[in-house]
């Protein structure tokens, strides 16, 4: 049977797509980076068009897409002054199951904390009787995505001008079984080796919105845990001032020249 030359011809000996192949192994460990250090950042609000507010933040090899809708009205009871929020935390199948996707259990803590960390910040006063929806993704985890969650829905709730007293930073923390050293910012292997610590923090107001342990913590550990938590949301802080900044600057039309 003669071939089709409207068709490209593909090779006789093929190999399997890079979707189904192998993964390259991954550096494993602090590469370099010191007990303090975090991991490099890339964040960016109002990435999503067809939503009120988002933002996508990457810390090291960890993905987060959050998106906003509302506010809008709500059946609630008839004398409801206050907004509500609703909150959906959720792992993407090929995100390499971590610490936080391994059970449902524990999905729902983190999804407990994401909105219990959001609602201090928010003044859902100002919106009675309407509801503001919260969508966080993790596309890939790589340690720490409960932190960076954090962080991506504040960023998205500012980008949808929600009135808020200020913007929710994330920060994770472990420590290892033997007790080793506190390690900020803690990669997927070092969040399995040992005691986890996830802190939420309001940075103008020093306060402090959320807070989630496993392990075992003795009392001064988890001081000086808290403290170095603290510190790793106020280096993060500007980080996310910043890209709200230039995600606002694109939404403002350019002028246009007056005409004599």
């Amino acid at each position: 049977m003669p071939g089709d030359s409207r068709r490209v011809r593909g090779p006789e000996e093929s190999q399997s797509p890079l979707l189904y192949a192998v993964p390259a192994q991954l550096p494993v460990g602090r590469t370099g980076r010191g007990a303090g250090e975090p991991r490099a950042v890339f964040v960016r609000a109002g990435l999503l068009s067809h939503a009120a507010g988002s933002a996508y933040i990457e810390a090291g090899g960890t993905k987060v897409l959050c998106a906003v809708s509302g506010p809008r009205e709500w059946g609630g009871a008839g004398g409801e002054r206050r907004g509500r929020l609703l909150c959906d935390l959720r792992w993407a199948p090929f995100s390499r199951a971590g610490a936080w996707s391994s059970s449902a259990a524990s999905s729902r803590q983190a999804g407990l904390l994401l909105q219990e960390s959001l609602e201090a910040s928010l003044r859902l006063e100002r919106y009675p009787r309407a509801e503001l929806a919260v969508w966080a993704l993790v596309l890939e985890d790589r340690g720490s995505a409960l932190p960076a969650a954090v962080s991506c829905a504040s960023l998205a709730l500012a980008d949808a001008g929600v009135e808020m007293y200020d913007l929710v930073v994330g920060a994770g923390l472990s420590r290892g079984a033997e007790g080793e050293e506190l390690r900020l910012d803690p990669d997927d292997s070092e969040e399995e080796a040992g005691a986890t610590m996830y802190l939420s923090l309001l940075p103008a107001l020093n306060q402090v919105s959320g807070l989630l342990c496993s392990g075992e913590w003795e009392g001064d550990t988890s001081v000086a845990a808290v403290r170095m938590c603290m510190e790793g949301c106020q280096r993060l802080y500007p980080v996310l001032q910043q890209s709200l900044v230039k995600a606002t600057k694109r939404k403002i039309p350019a002028p246009q020249p007056q005409s004599g």
